[in-house]
């Protein structure tokens, strides 16, 4: 019995998929049947890769997108045979591995297309390959204005590669509409000004959770959604759009309890000082387990369905907090109970967005840090093939085809 640990619910999973498929019929207007490419990098975002692969092949997903080829080799030697989307430009050394294992590398530098093709000659095998285009993240991406000299080169020189898709990504979906749908605009001006050199894509792609979310547009038919397939939203006023249910939860139990008399001091530095005499408990987790420090005299877990705060220094892998309020309600806890870090218990809930904001972090970082760190207990795995549920018609879209000008 883990002292700590993850519950990774995958009916939740399900759900969320058939969701966001669902969303993806408004989103996309212009496409017959959208393609959902569910983001399973950093090991599905900490709920464990090969768990979440296994429910979203049960479902039927043809397209999976991680970061590197390490991740991609991963699903391979484990039996997947989806597309595979690198999302990092790889470097030439993993050329080999791209194209023996069939993965589909992101390309954004002559060096890597003509890597990819003398690989694929080697092997007598024709590499689809991504391209991306930077419109404003300032991250990996060919530059708009080197398009179409970069297609020009790939065409002439790698012939081995095949032009598959094409993607941008938005940095400011959630805080800048302005801005979002001008790079929209300036990603469908590279695609026409490539189709009018008889250059097509079959996947056109820009949706993160927040575009595929807050976006409609009849120019992609490909969207890629993390953080909403493990049950949080990007942005509050999503969950207008969408029902989605959070896949992970953290839990822990009390080790040690003990009385505080006022003045005492508690952890490292005794940054906290008990005003009153007082009852803390001990818990198994800290800054070892992705339990960020920064949570020092900041962050609430439930003990019997009380918010307890958490009291003095998060140490390196246990917690204190101020159970007193137990008390106060009439329930005694005692050592073994269980404390729920994010998740429900009782009539109260802490969210991953509540433990993120008392950090001052997100959602993101906090799924990352606990699910990479701790151990994982799988809960419904028995997950049958599941209808997509019905989603109200999203009145709330800002429509892309209609900001065209």
């Amino acid at each position: 019995m883990h002292l700590t640990w993850c519950e990774i619910d995958l009916k939740a999973l399900t759900h969320n998929y058939a969701q966001l498929i669902m969303l993806a019929s408004h989103h996309m207007t212009g496409a017959a049947k959208p393609f959902i490419m569910p983001v399973i990098k950093a090991d599905a975002y900490g709920h464990g890769v090969l768990d979440v692969a296994r429910v979203l092949d049960g479902q039927g997903c043809k397209f999976f997108g991680v970061s590197n080829a390490d991740e991609g080799l991963l699903l391979r030697q484990n039996g997947f045979a989806q597309k595979i989307l690198l999302f990092e430009s790889t470097l030439p050394t993993d050329a080999k591995n791209i194209v023996t294992y069939d993965l589909t590398p992101t390309v954004c530098t002559q060096e890597m297309a003509a890597a990819l093709n003398k690989e694929a000659l080697l092997q007598n095998k024709e590499v689809g390959i991504h391209l991306k285009v930077d419109t404003g993240m300032g991250r990996l991406g060919i530059d708009e204005k080197d398009i179409v000299p970069f297609v020009e080169f790939v065409k002439k020189s790698a012939p081995a590669l095949i032009l598959e898709g094409i993607y941008t990504h938005f940095p400011l979906a959630d805080t800048d509409k302005d801005f979002t749908f001008d790079q929209m605009r300036r990603f469908r001006d590279v695609v026409y000004a490539l189709e009018n050199r008889a250059v097509t894509f079959q996947y056109v792609h820009a949706g993160n959770s927040m575009g595929l979310g807050d976006y409609r547009s009849d120019l992609f038919n490909c969207a890629r959604p993390g953080i909403m397939l493990y049950g949080l939203y990007p942005s509050v006023h999503l969950q207008k759009k969408i029902n989605l249910k959070p896949v992970m939860s953290v839990k822990s139990r009390i080790i040690f309890i003990k009385s505080i008399d006022k003045g005492q001091g508690i952890s490292y530095g005794h940054t906290f000082k008990a005003k009153e005499d007082m009852t803390i408990a001990v818990l198994p987790i800290g800054y070892s387990n992705g339990y960020l420090r920064s949570l020092s005299n900041k962050g609430f877990v439930l003990v019997a369905g009380v918010r307890c705060p958490v009291i003095g220094r998060v140490t390196m892998d246990q917690v204190m907090v101020d159970i007193t309020p137990v008390g106060l309600s009439g329930k005694i806890p005692s050592v073994g109970a269980e404390a729920v870090i994010i998740g429900s218990q009782k009539d109260g809930s802490i969210t991953a967005d509540d433990v993120a904001g008392w950090a001052g972090t997100i959602s993101y970082e906090m799924l990352c840090s606990l699910g990479s760190h701790l151990p994982r207990k799988i809960i419904r795995s028995a997950v049958p093939r599941s209808k997509p549920e019905k989603v109200d018609e999203p009145t709330l879209y800002e429509d892309f085809s209609n900001k065209m000008g």
